[in-house]
């Protein structure tokens, strides 16, 4: 479909390209959108160069420090005077990430002429940052070690002969053959903060991604008949194959068996639900009485209210997103969003607005990890007009 572009104003020109771009960027843009960005691309001149710039992952950090030192109340305020009216609204809410808001920063370039001199210099080039890198790791003597703030590439004596190699954002295990069997029986814990996330490679190769606020325990050397961890919070498991050993992940209340797979598991003591998510490969999810085996796109859902085990079919991106340094949402009530984003960036927040816990208010959208939280607020306020303030470290929402 080729756009219309001469009824449209500049302006609504500008923002449909933003959209588009954020988009590209999101790995939402369908077909048919493809097919207009190419189009747009082809009938601009500088277009390619545009998108070129906006789209270089190098151009990350100075697209969050841009974003960071928006005020986005008063910036969608000035946009919003511009944008064409929809007749039919419907309350989902629009994300700004740091992508989508450089992108449509670049529409005011071409839309005020105070800003068009900016409009033609690159961005500058920077290493695309690594997220927040933070954990402790706990031996079974109670000894402790802050991996984010160890040297990079320091090896870490566990004792026994045991050692592993931190690289500031990820611990590796070694599997030793030679380990005394007594090994198997001494377990770590990894911690991840709220606000945090870490990286391990167990002894047998197998990748762990820890989310916000978990934990993990597991040996340091493991059996030569299983494999056996246990959460307490979020983690992606990128399972490594071995037959004769399959890899058991367990919860409180349910258990999950593989070979070799990969898999997302969300398992907050304080959630009333643990969701497992199965992206390649085969798992087996039992709750001690039921078992269920997933395939591709299937989800497991244990109500811990119920007790019931339940499966159904999802989309996996909006429950792997946060590996990738994405938050994204789909039909989620707002005290749920609110919850999230406590773990998610360690803050408190409390609800003194009723009408905000009705379970039909629901969200929808997408947004990066390192986006200001201030200014998530800003963009739920735009949404929903709420108020907040902050006091002693605490987010009151009303």
């Amino acid at each position: 479909m080729v756009p219309n572009l001469e009824c449209m104003s500049e302006f609504t020109e500008e923002y449909r390209i933003a959209q588009l771009l954020s988009k590209k960027m999101t790995g939402e843009l369908t077909p048919e959108e493809e097919q207009e960005l190419q189009e747009w691309e082809q009938n601009s001149p500088s277009a390619k160069e545009v998108a070129s710039q906006v789209l270089n992952p190098m151009n990350k950090r100075h697209r969050d420090k841009f974003v960071n030192s928006l005020d986005l109340n008063k910036s969608w305020q000035k946009l919003e005077k511009h944008l064409p009216r929809e007749k039919n609204k419907t309350r989902h809410l629009i994300w700004w990430t740091s992508t989508a808001a450089a992108i449509l920063a670049i529409a005011f370039f071409f839309v005020y002429p105070q800003l068009q001199q900016a409009k033609h210099q690159p961005l500058p080039i920077a290493e695309i940052q690594t997220g927040s890198a933070k954990a402790v790791l706990i031996t079974s003597e109670g000894k402790k070690f802050n991996l984010s703030t160890q040297d990079s590439s320091r090896s870490l004596d566990l004792g026994q002969g045991l050692f592993a190699i931190n690289s500031g954002n990820a611990i590796e295990y070694q599997e030793n053959p030679n380990t005394e069997s007594a090994s198997n029986k001494r377990l770590n814990t990894i911690q991840v903060p709220k606000g945090g996330e870490y990286e391990l490679i167990l002894p047998d190769g197998t990748h762990v991604w820890i989310n916000s606020d978990t934990k993990l325990t597991f040996p340091v050397a493991f059996d030569s008949n299983k494999r056996e961890v246990t959460l307490a919070g979020e983690a992606y498991f990128d399972v490594t194959k071995d037959p004769k050993r399959p890899f058991m992940e367990k919860t409180a209340n349910i258990e999950i068996k593989v070979l070799g797979t990969q898999f997302n598991v969300q398992a907050y003591p304080d959630d009333n639900k643990i969701e497992t998510t199965l992206c390649e490969g085969s798992v087996n999810v039992t709750d001690g009485e039921l078992g269920v085996t997933l395939t591709p796109s299937q989800q497991a859902v244990y109500s811990k209210v119920t007790q019931a085990l339940t499966t159904r079919k999802v989309d996996v991106r909006l429950y792997t997103a946060w590996k990738e340094g994405l938050f994204k949402y789909r039909s989620l009530p707002f005290e749920r969003l609110m919850k999230k984003l406590e773990a998610d960036y360690g803050v408190k927040i409390i609800i003194n607005n009723k009408k905000l816990l009705n379970p039909e208010l629901k969200f929808t959208g997408s947004f990066e990890q390192n986006i200001a939280f201030h200014n998530v607020l800003d963009v739920i306020n735009r949404t929903i007009h709420i108020k907040w303030k902050e006091e002693n470290g605490i987010y009151y929402i009303y």
